[in-house]
């Protein structure tokens, strides 16, 4: 699974940390919220792959989409250069507080 699959309205959060959201392909992929990063004043989630065989994909980047009545959607990031400018912001951020490869 990559940025440029995109991610449907169902998802199901088991607690503050994890997220499962489904595949264009109604799978259930789970993942670890890492921070939530503000670029162009748009929130966007870093999302960490859990499910076994995702491990190398590395971070998953959605732009977060407010329903209202608390309510979201994550949309998947298709540009390339938004994926670099929200990780790079990401990094900037909160570079003291995880390691980056």
């Amino acid at each position: 699974m990559d940025n440029e699959k995109q991610l449907p309205d169902a998802q199901e959060e088991l607690d503050d940390d994890v997220v499962i959201l489904e595949d264009e392909d109604g799978n259930a992929v789970t993942f670890q919220f890492l921070e939530l990063v503000t670029v162009g004043e748009k929130p966007y989630a870093i999302l960490l792959p859990l499910d076994e065989g995702d491990e190398d994909m590395g971070v998953v980047i959605v732009e977060v989409v407010d329903l209202g009545l608390e309510s979201e959607h994550y949309d998947a990031v298709l540009d390339d250069e938004l994926n670099a400018r929200i990780f790079e912001q990401f990094r900037k951020e909160f570079g003291d507080k995880y390691v980056f490869e």
